[in-house]
């Protein structure tokens, strides 16, 4: 026939040619064309019918051999490949359904169903490219085709092209008559979530969209994985927990629903439930970052901080492309370097139960959607729809990356940022080789998300690095954070907190200052900045700074004991042991809590209580010198001169720079009898300290008894030039006066000594004993501070009775309206019984 004719002519111009020229023509047929053997288009048809029926009826290799001799019987024929190109997308064999279509539209290319079966398949094979070109012709001819709308989505989403992505999902979920089935149109409902949740949208919209997605296919374990990560933005964690649960009773496999769960038990503080659930993420993927950096929370709460540290160090990385083993990821089995360093009475260790901080952000995984193969006919016939996505990058949090834009392109931060770090270097290098130097050659076409997912890691194995006292590598980790995302409390905080303890104290209030005014709420700032302000001696300023943590946080024990140190400092005695403890009320084995307590006895001359509560401190930690002072204090007041200098002789071994301790020991040395000793700790803690009025007054006595009675008359006159009420400088002075025969000088004076202290001239010399002692802390309260603290209490608490009584006062009204609405409801019922009644009589 003719049609025959022009196809034979489309199947190419050498075979027409050939024909032509080498037989005749009858009818404008050549001879050739009319002894080929025509095919039966019945059997081609019938072959076809077969492969689909054998295909629903779940045969695929019988389908495929019955296309395949279809496609045999009748080549030309584009409906034949066609048919074959859906059966082939339906078992898997992506590459034969892409020729297979490219056949037909070779054959026919205004078949638009062709270019939706390739568009399929390019996207299941990864030629997302390929797929969205496809797709978008058959949507240019068929704008209202929900099928080809809902796969471009998928294809978007792949890509990184959010914005498009939910738009496409929209234009689906808001046609009047979908033809999709419900487990399709869940699907697209689950594209929405999944591309508004790496937009940053409203965690509300994408639990909205997931329960709808839900609501129409209850089998979609990655809606319940989306939810659960919406839901725990929001707070709800026990709700995040129950949807990680029910994703993992449809995908047991599901590495990121363990780790999200996982995330959620650490936000409740489930140091346990948590860090199983990431080391069976973990047994899963191992280079799940979420798993990674929820796990090293938990060990960090748990106490494992060798093992918190070699999976923040795994983490980092993973992100940055580098081998571990290569890089020499710490072993779990790994000892510790930690250096062991006394405690003084100048410096406030770190207690032993130290307030936590959680950290971390999680962040959007790059997703690669892989749907399992479903065509036009069974989207719209009603069978099931498989989203078919690699369960790995399926939450957000996965750490696998953020679909936050195409990364194609070089984020334009990033590069700001490599060009810092290039130009800048830190000015806290690290000392050891590990994959911290790799900062400075990041990726390029790493999204924002993936930034800040890393400075969340250098943040938490900072953390890690604190508790193992490596002050050098929490300097430099915090550092890196903080040049990747200085947004961050934490970094900054911690950074202090490294500054502090080098004894950088300027620099550690600066760097508590930036956390406090990147989060007004963060404690672990607020405590930092008091205790570099009670070194410094800004002791009031110091005492408001802990009251703000208090505020912020009242099971803060740190917070307690250094506002407890602060006014014991200024002689608030009754102030330092309140705060004190509250903080061993907290924290029974707070060993500084003890100490400020024992000093709090001491000044308030509950000498045996003060020995108690030291003895109880140095037998938490026997390297804390303060406690050892506070200790030989009490034990002097005791007159047990004896356990008083070992005391002090274990306090100055600790710490050798302890000139307090050494003026006492001076004076015991001297009531002993041992002179040159008490002289020579006399002349270093003055070398130490030139304004210790103990060490002035003990080395006059000394140089008294010694009949040097120039020296004694020198160095009390420097004694009372720094306290003019010593009465013990006034004793000696007046004595070596006296001995100088300067008699009117010697009466004044010792009458000066006996007006000050009448009892006994040594009470004054002892009085002393704490005026350097303990470390520059922070003053009380001011009494203003104490009234507006009451003040602001006595408003909430009136604020709260108003509340109740406004709520009970409304329920009553609620409770009488609602007994008058039933009465006018009865008197209604009866009027209109009687009228009827009325009615029927007349």
């Amino acid at each position: 026939s003719q049609q025959h004719l022009q196809d034979d002519q489309a199947s190419g111009p050498e075979v027409f040619a050939k024909g032509r020229a080498s037989s005749s023509f009858v009818r404008g047929m050549p001879l050739q064309f009319l002894s080929w053997k025509l095919a039966d288009p019945c059997e081609s048809f019938a072959l076809t019918d077969l492969g689909d029926a054998k295909l629903c009826d779940g045969d695929p290799a019988g389908a495929i051999a019955a296309l395949d001799k279809a496609v045999e019987t009748e080549p030309r024929w584009p409906v034949v490949w066609l048919h074959r190109a859906i059966a082939k997308l339906k078992i898997a064999d992506y590459e034969g359904s892409i020729l297979d279509a490219s056949k037909v539209i070779e054959l026919e290319d205004k078949i638009t169903k062709a270019y939706e079966v390739r568009g399929e398949a390019r996207f299941l094979h990864d030629d997302m490219q390929g797929a969205l070109a496809d797709l978008s012709l058959v949507i240019s001819r068929d704008p209202e085709n929900p099928y080809a709308l809902w796969k471009r989505s998928r294809v978007r989403y792949a890509l990184g092209l959010l914005e498009e992505s939910i738009e496409d999902s929209k234009a689906v979920t808001s046609m009047e008559k979908c033809e999709l089935c419900a487990s399709a149109l869940a699907d697209c409902w689950l594209v929405n979530a999944l591309a508004q949740t790496a937009v940053a949208t409203s965690p509300s919209a994408v639990t909205k969209a997931c329960t709808t997605a839900l609501l129409l296919n209850p089998k979609l374990p990655e809606a319940y994985l989306t939810r659960a990560q919406a839901q725990m933005s929001l707070g709800f964690i026990s709700a995040c927990i129950a949807d990680c649960t029910d994703s993992l009773h449809l995908d047991s496999e599901s590495a990121v629903a363990y780790a999200t769960r996982g995330r959620a038990w650490l936000t409740q503080k489930n140091w346990k439930k948590a860090a199983d659930d990431c080391q069976l993420a973990l047994d899963l993927d191992e280079r799940c970052r979420l798993a990674m950096s929820t796990l090293g929370s938990a060990l960090l709460e748990l106490g494992d901080n060798e093992a918190a540290l070699e999976n923040c160090d795994r983490a980092v990385c993973y992100m940055l492309g580098l081998d571990p083993d290569v890089y020499g990821v710490r072993a779990r089995s790994a000892a510790s370097k930690k250096t062991s360093k006394g405690r003084n009475p100048k410096s406030n260790p770190k207690s032993k139960s130290s307030n936590k901080t959680h950290v971390g952000k999680s962040t959007s995984p790059k997703r690669h959607d892989k749907g399992k193969a479903e065509t036009a006919n069974n989207a719209r016939d009603g069978t099931s729809v498989e989203n078919g996505l690699h369960e790995g990058n399926a939450s957000t949090g996965a750490g696998d990356g953020n679909p936050g834009k195409d990364t194609t392109e070089p984020d334009e931060k990033l590069l700001e940022i490599q060009k810092t770090i290039a130009d800048e270097p830190s000015a806290e290098p690290r000392k050891d080789s590990d994959s911290s130097s790799a900062v400075s050659s990041l990726s390029p076409t790493m999204n924002r998300a993936e930034i800040e997912e890393l400075a969340d890691l250098y943040a938490m194995r900072a953390k890690a690095k604190i508790a193992l006292g490596d002050l050098d590598g929490v300097i430099a980790d915090c550092t890196e954070s903080i040049k990747l995302n200085e947004r961050l409390a934490f970094p900054w905080a911690a950074r202090a907190e490294g500054k502090r303890q080098q004894g950088h104290v300027d620099a550690a209030i600066a760097d508590c200052n930036e956390a406090i005014q990147r989060d007004p709420s963060h404690v672990a700032a607020y405590v930092t900045r008091g205790r570099s302000q009670l070194k410094q001696g800004e002791w009031r300023h110091a005492v408001s700074t802990c009251s703000e943590a208090l505020a912020l946080d009242l099971n803060n024990v740190t917070a307690w004991y250094t506002r407890a140190a602060a006014r014991l400092d200024v002689g608030d005695v009754e102030g330092a042991f309140r705060d004190s403890q509250s903080a061993i009320n907290l924290d029974p084995v707070s060993v500084d809590s003890w100490c400020i307590s024992g000093g709090a006895k001491l000044d308030n001359k509950d000498l045996q209580g003060a020995v108690e509560d030291s003895s109880r401190a140095i037998e938490l930690d026997s390297t804390c010198a303060r406690a050892w002072f506070n200790r030989g204090c009490a034990k002097v007041d005791l007159r047990d001169y004896d356990s008083a200098l070992a005391d002090f002789d274990e306090s100055i071994r600790l710490w050798p720079e302890s000139f307090m301790a050494r003026a006492h020991r001076a004076y015991i040395r001297m009531k002993k009898g041992d002179t040159d000793g008490a002289l020579k700790d006399c002349k270093k803690s003055l070398d130490m300290d030139p304004r210790l009025v103990l060490a002035w007054s003990t080395q006059a006595e000394i140089k008294r008894l010694k009949q040097d009675t120039k020296g004694a008359i020198k160095d009390a006159t420097h004694a009372l030039k720094f306290d003019p009420k010593c009465a013990c400088a006034y004793s000696t002075r007046g004595q070596a006066y006296s001995r100088d025969g300067d008699h009117e000088r010697a009466v004044k004076d010792c009458q000066a000594a006996i007006a000050l202290d009448p009892p006994s001239l040594e009470a004054a010399l002892l009085g002393w004993k704490h005026a350097v002692c303990a470390d520059p802390m922070p003053a009380p309260m001011a009494q203003w501070e104490i009234d507006e603290l009451a003040a602001q209490k006595k408003a909430d608490e009136e604020a709260k009775t108003a509340a109740a009584k406004a709520a009970r006062k409304n329920e009553k009204k609620a409770s009488v309206a609602k007994i008058k609405q039933v009465e006018k409801n009865k008197s209604k019922e009866t009027k209109s019984k009687s009228k009827e009644s009325s009615k029927k009589k007349q």
